[in-house]
């Protein structure tokens, strides 16, 4: 009579047992899910927005779920954190389908049909794959020991990590051991497929274990196992194995926004049409973020992947974004409800470059910077901000332009190109460095000669340009913002504007990414895009140099709006480029982002020093930029550091005009 494959689960437990193990599951899952439900309730959360948010958006959750909870998409980009969160993530998933097989199999039909499905070739490779779990997730928990015992990476190790870890391990090697000794006590030829437990069941026999002293042995052991598991699980809402409930949610309800965008509390024609000014723009308390912000902040994991990313944390200042979300949600949970002081100090709001570093580190998908951004604009509110501040966004209102010089001063650059006139519908953005600051004004004049040459049609719109508003809303000005962009919309439609091409990162953003929801449907291009199509079409010729170039990637070209190449194509045809450490979206601030240009920020180190050595380090002659805010840090950081000597600072359109071949 051949032998039946088949599993011997839970041979040696009583019934009586098993009824208790059930009660106490189905309750366990219970406390654990109210508990989940009370904390969302408490942070004034209700899952009726999020169920209808699925609802509408299943495609979206669904991808999103996948692409980052499942795939763990971002977590990936770190080699050894990813390989660790992908074993422990995908070892404890196969268990968990494993012992849910087993309750299928043993539990539900066998007693109602009277056959299990753990039998034959299923339960071989049923076995191969719950052994494979159990070593894959015991391998991601002793790397995750050793990434913080280690200590190389910054990481807020507290004691309940180690505590997690070890218990997390202690319930593998329990369920290896039980079926080690199951093996041992019930052996047969195909448990061989079972590649981990059954050398394991040799140390019984070498114990020379009676089988009832094994059958003793192996019920208290399942009942220790089962212990494990049920502690582990009613703690699992308040430890931080709860980001596994958490930042699922978080993830499949985020928002599909820009990048580049900021929210809009109100929008200013219309107020203006209707007469309502009645509307509140930014957070006081935690209880006036959007519901999004409050997901996003209980979905935190605390990994502080954002904290070592952020310039401002490098550069000494308070700000930090991963205590600034740990903040957020202690608030939620604690009712202590004021953002500023509680959450995040004056300072730390205006430290935020809006980089964004933050926000392409986070593996759940949280957004860090834009709970500062919503504090400054309560802050602009409560007129709670610098004398420079002030000044910049006077300026803004009188003149229409920070430097607060005459708009008239924009024409001065109609000597170098025509004004914008009928037949053209294409315009270079000076911006405001390029027309009012001596060093960007060279750049722009350069770009405009560049533009010429290679034969491309476009006009200056001169004092009829104003300041795109992008840096007085990332200061929490919105309404300065709007009106300013009320302003240009204006001009765009009078001269039928349908392209636009830009030095500035932050105006190109603007017009990208904010300004289509006030209208403006023209095509927006940086002029590393434009110079670089004129050089590939062969309009614009240069010569290669045997001098070495590294390039500094513009936060809110590259990282906020994707664009890497055209920079190093131009760069590469010029010079040989040599790329720093931390490039394309890894690409560290060159510190005068979100205002930060304009005004003092207490901190022990500048941003700009900190970018210029890691240039350096790279033996570069040359430091190419693409950004007028970058060419100003950066070379402000060159001067006082004294290395203008060892390192230039060319923007593109510079590095072009000096290599052209005429």
């Amino acid at each position: 009579m051949s032998t039946v494959i088949t599993s011997p689960t839970l041979l040696f437990i009583p019934q009586s047992e098993l009824i208790a193990d059930y009660v106490l599951s189905f309750a366990a899952v219970i406390f654990v899910f109210a508990e989940f439900y009370l904390r969302y309730r408490k942070a004034g959360l209700k899952f009726r927005p999020s169920i209808l948010f699925v609802i509408r958006n299943w495609r979206r959750f669904v991808s999103q779920a996948l692409n980052y909870g499942a795939f763990h998409r971002k977590n990936v980009k770190n080699r050894y954190a990813g390989i660790m969160h992908l074993m422990i993530a995908y070892g404890t998933l196969i268990l968990f389908i494993a012992t849910s097989l087993i309750a299928l199999s043993h539990d539900i039909l066998k007693p109602t049909l009277g056959f299990g499905i753990l039998t034959g070739t299923f339960y071989l490779n049923f076995e191969v794959w719950a052994n494979f779990g159990g070593l894959l997730l015991m391998a991601g928990l002793v790397m995750a020991m050793w990434r913080r015992v280690r200590k190389k990476i910054p990481l807020d190790t507290i004691t309940q990590d180690f505590i997690l870890i070890g218990v997390y391990f202690i319930l593998a090697l329990e369920g290896f051991f039980l079926g080690a000794l199951k093996i041992y006590l019930y052996r047969q030829s195909f448990d061989s497929y079972r590649f981990v437990e059954w050398p394991l069941s040799y140390i019984f026999q070498y114990m020379n274990l009676s089988a009832s002293s094994g059958i003793e042995a192996y019920r208290i052991f399942w009942f220790v196992h089962i212990a494990t598991a049920f502690a582990l699980a009613v703690y699992i809402p308040f430890s931080k194995l709860s980001h596994m409930f958490y930042s699922l949610v978080g993830i499949g309800v985020h928002q599909d926004k820009k990048r580049g965008e900021m929210s809009t509390p109100f929008v200013l024609s219309e107020a203006l049409e209707s007469g309502n000014f009645d509307f509140k723009v930014g957070s006081k308390t935690v209880l006036d973020l959007s519901y999004f912000q409050k997901v996003d902040a209980i979905a935190c994991t605390n990994c502080g992947r954002c904290e070592r990313a952020c310039p401002a944390v490098a550069s000494g200042t308070d700000l930090d974004p991963r205590v600034v979300v740990q903040n957020v949600q202690r608030a939620l949970w604690n009712g202590n409800t004021d953002l500023v002081g509680n959450v995040i100090s004056e300072n730390a709001a205006w430290s935020c470059t809006t980089c964004q570093a933050c926000v392409e580190e986070c593996p759940v998908l949280i957004d860090p910077h834009s709970y500062n951004l919503e504090v400054r604009r309560n802050l602009v509110m409560e007129n709670r901000f610098s004398k420079e501040t002030s000044s910049y966004l006077n300026n803004l209102g009188n003149t229409q332009n920070p430097y607060g010089g005459s708009n008239a001063d924009r024409d001065k650059l109609l000597e170098y190109a025509p004004k914008i006139s009928e037949g053209t519908d294409t315009i270079y953005w000076v911006g405001c460095m390029g027309a009012f600051d001596p060093r960007y004004n060279k750049t722009a004049r350069d770009v405009i000669e560049l533009l010429k040459k290679g034969g491309v049609n476009f006009g200056l719109l001169g004092s009829e340009e104003k300041c795109t508003g992008e840096t007085a809303r990332r200061m929490g000005e919105e309404g300065r913002f709007q009106e300013l962009v009320l302003q240009n919309m204006e001009t765009f439609e009078k001269h039928g504007i349908k392209n636009i091409i830009t030095s500035c990162p932050h105006c190109m953003n603007t017009f990208r990414n904010e300004y289509p929801k006030f209208g403006l449907k023209a095509k927006v291009m940086h002029h590393s895009e434009a110079l670089s199509n004129l050089l590939n079409e062969g309009k614009l010729k240069v010569k290669k140099t045997e001098e070495t170039a590294t390039l500094h990637d513009p936060c809110y070209l590259g990282r906020i709006n994707g664009e890497y190449d055209n920079t190093r194509s131009i760069v590469s045809s010029t010079s040989n480029l040599k790329e720093m450490e931390k490039s394309r979206e890894k690409s560290f601030c060159c510190g005068g982002g979100g205002g930060n240009f304009w005004y003092k920020v207490e901190k022990e180190d500048s941003i700009s020093k900190i970018r210029m050595k890691q240039a350096l380090d790279t033996g570069a002659s040359t430091l190419a930029v693409a950004c007028p805010f970058c060419t100003a840090m950066l070379e402000d950081a060159g001067r006082t550091m004294s290395v203008e000597d060892k390192i230039k600072v060319r923007d593109i359109a510079e590095l072009i005009k000096e290599n052209l071949v005429e």
